[in-house]
């Protein structure tokens, strides 16, 4: 399957818990829904989210799926494991149109043909489309609320607010 992409372009979005729990954290959540409709995540991963959604519960645009482990994941992503593991199989799966999923996997999922963005990129693209007034303040949020993980380097950072800047 080399050269050929592996998401479907009309398929669902799937979810990974890290991008649903960095953006759980800063309040933003619901971008999914207005950005995506629905989206799917698998149950082991929902399982893992089930004490921080208890107050509010399951939204009704989160499609928990069962796991499907018997997906095979291509070369260069077989040794992910855990939730990150269960996001991609659940993709390739349900012939899904992204995979909102965080570094290092995302950049692994982008070679190996899966269309993969990760919460700074939906931040953008909320902004972009409105949703959001500025990204800068969300960033910052994540970073004062321990989720370095999901954001770039400073010096990428530093880019993107350059360009954000010159957005307008």
């Amino acid at each position: 399957m080399s050269g050929q992409m592996r998401t479907t372009p009309d398929g669902p979005v799937v979810v990974s818990v890290k991008t649903f729990e960095a953006l759980l954290a800063i309040r933003r959540e619901k971008l999914l829904e207005s950005m995506y409709g629905s989206v799917a995540m698998p149950m082991s991963g929902y399982d893992g989210l089930r004490d921080k959604l208890a107050a509010s519960g399951c939204p009704d645009w989160l499609d928990v799926k069962d796991d499907l482990p018997q997906v095979q994941l291509p070369p260069r992503l077989v040794a992910v494991g855990g939730h990150d593991g269960a996001s991609l199989q659940l993709a390739l799966g349900i012939g899904a149109s992204l995979v909102l999923i965080e570094e290092p996997v995302k950049e692994k999922a982008k070679l190996s043909f899966i269309k993969a963005e990760g919460t700074v990129s939906i931040l953008v693209m909320a902004y972009r489309l409105g949703l959001l007034t500025a990204v800068p303040p969300m960033v910052k949020a994540l970073g004062k609320l321990g989720y370095h993980d999901v954001l770039p380097p400073s010096d990428q950072l530093k880019a993107l607010w350059v360009a954000l800047d010159a957005m307008g």
